[in-house]
């Protein structure tokens, strides 16, 4: 169901509902007010006909029957029935050859409630008892009638409000379907936009209307999103590329060593040379495709990780021996501001895996471009947070690089005499983004950089 055809649908049955509870609600209200007024008119009749026949002595009852008997031909024509306490017909206003039907239970009632309204055989009856003030004694008063006039008067409003309840819902589904169209046209109008918009078409934005609306709000989300789209197919292409350009140095340098090893005969002491350097090359070779695929692993997302508590001083001193152990002449110093009382402050929920490789990296920069290979490693934490710095004496970041060193493949120009692929920091940060901390860095160039990890404690 389209959403034009489904907004039509809810709209009219939630009018259709209110009007049919209107109608039924004013149509009741009608029934009990002619009702109610009916009554009075028998309560009228009743008391009229006592106060005539018991409280004035003198009235000929036959005259009294008569002035009744002309009246049973109007509209409110009324049965009068006046009963002593025996529940014998004292008076009746209707010919004597005439059999009017009243239920002995209904005398019992008004007896026992002194005035009563109830509907017996169609007809409306208003039971009361009047006492004659001169002898004592209790009459019943029954006045009974058929509202014709009401009845008919309520069938034609019935009949009014069903035409009208009809051909109001006809129009509230004409003008629901109207209203409902002009609505969503501009959600059409977006959707025939992104119907254009194509993989290599991605800077396309989308119409924003009046920038203010809630369609103007969708349509800004899905420009930032198409924005999003374009960085990261950007990022992809730009990672490819460089990672083609990366690996094909290390593999052009084996290819051309194992040509050259190929043109003649050599001695073993030769050939262990050349060994030596395919040795070198293969491990550029491994490094780098280790580097890619724990950038790759970064880039997974967090459904994939999975994260436990883990006391961060723990892996920073696992971190220093397995460097020392690779680097001999690495010195790296692991220090606390201030020795926490509680392990929580130390304790992070992380990935071990991660979290060393990331402090191997921030680590084993500071010691590389170091003259003195020394790097500072400090501890601190606050309510939130578990914070290590890791500060070198090196070759710095200018400002301007310092922007773009967390980039994939980006490598400082001072940075080009040593060796490395820039990954490093790209997998730093992405790691640091997955355990919900943040990374900065302060940095002047020929006097050293610090980078402060904040991650969150427990």
């Amino acid at each position: 169901m389209k959403i034009r055809t489904k907004i039509t649908y809810q709209f009219t049955l939630i009018v259709a509902m209110i009007l049919v509870i209107f109608s039924v609600a004013l149509y009741y209200l009608l029934e009990s007010y002619n009702k109610k007024e009916f009554n009075n008119y028998l309560k009228d009749r009743a008391v009229t006909t006592a106060q005539l026949l018991i409280k004035e002595k003198n009235v000929d009852r036959k005259l009294l029957r008569i002035i009744d008997r002309n009246t049973l031909s109007s509209l409110y024509a009324a049965e009068v029935l006046v009963f002593d306490e025996n529940n014998k017909v004292k008076y009746s206003n209707i010919e004597s050859d005439t059999v009017i039907y009243y239920s002995p239970e209904l005398l019992e009632q008004v007896r026992q409630k002194k005035y009563l309204e109830s509907d017996y055989k169609n007809k409306e009856v208003v039971g009361l008892m009047y006492k004659d003030q001169e002898t004592q004694e209790d009459y019943l008063i029954l006045a009974q009638s058929e509202d014709i006039y009401s009845k008919q008067k309520l069938e034609n409003i019935k009949y009014a409000m069903t035409i009208g309840l009809i051909s109001a819902i006809i129009l509230t589904i004409v003008f629901g379907f109207v209203f409902s169209g002009q609505s969503l046209k501009p959600i059409s109008r977006i959707n025939q936009e992104v119907s254009k918009i194509t993989a290599n078409d991605l800077n396309k934005k989308l119409s924003t209307g009046n920038s203010k609306d809630e369609i103007a709000q969708l349509a800004n989300n899905f420009n930032q999103m198409l924005s999003r789209i374009e960085k990261s197919f950007e990022l992809q292409k730009s990672f490819v590329s460089n990672a083609s350009h990366e690996l094909r140095t290390p593999l052009a340098a084996i290819k051309s060593e194992i040509q050259v090893a190929l043109e003649k005969e050599r001695t073993s002491g030769e050939y262990q040379e050349i060994l030596k350097s395919l040795n070198i090359d293969n491990q550029r070779l491994i490094q780098l495709t280790n580097g890619l695929l724990q950038l790759a692993k970064s880039d997974r997302g967090d459904k994939s990780i999975i994260l436990a508590p883990l006391r961060i001083d723990e892996v920073l001193f696992e971190v220093q021996d397995e460097l020392l152990h690779q680097h001999l002449n690495y010195h790296i110093n692991i220090d606390f501001e201030e020795i926490p009382e509680d392990d929580a402050f130390v304790t992070i929920n992380g990935n071990k895996s991660l979290i060393k490789t990331l402090f191997n990296n921030l680590i084993d920069n500071a010691c590389k471009y170091s003259e003195n290979k020394l790097a500072s490693i400090n501890i601190r934490s606050n309510k939130s947070n578990c914070i290590v710095i890791v500060t070198d004496e090196g070759i710095g970041i200018s400002k301007d690089d310092q922007e773009k060193i967390f980039e994939p493949f980006y490598r400082t120009k001072n940075a080009s005499n040593y060796k490395g692929h820039g990954i490093g920091l790209s997998i730093c940060k992405r790691i640091v983004e997955i355990h919900k901390g943040r990374i900065v860095i302060k940095s002047e160039e020929n006097k050293g950089s610090s980078f402060s990890v904040i991650l969150p404690h427990v």
